[in-house]
């Protein structure tokens, strides 16, 4: 029987590599998961916080802000996915 994988499998897959996080209150993340601990809060490197917003056209923009190293807890994670 084929074990299935489990969400700290992924994570420990996606160590060094480049992912995005969307937490609560609609914000996304790109950054490089450098660690990670039981409660999945994570450690990223590299971390840009992406707002998208809609101009008076109406076209999708998208703008960076470039945060460094930082922490974000587990209970605010909504999904992680490799970018």
């Amino acid at each position: 029987m084929e074990r299935r994988e489990r969400p700290i499998d992924y994570l420990k897959a996606s160590i060094n590599k480049i992912i995005l996080i969307k937490v609560k209150r609609n914000r996304l993340f790109r950054a490089e998961l450098k660690s990670f601990d039981e409660h999945l809060n994570v450690y990223l490197e590299g971390a840009r916080q992406i707002f998208e917003y809609q101009d008076d056209e109406g076209n999708i923009r998208e703008e960076n802000e470039e945060l460094g190293s930082i922490v974000i807890r587990g209970d605010n994670i909504i999904f992680i996915n490799l970018a």
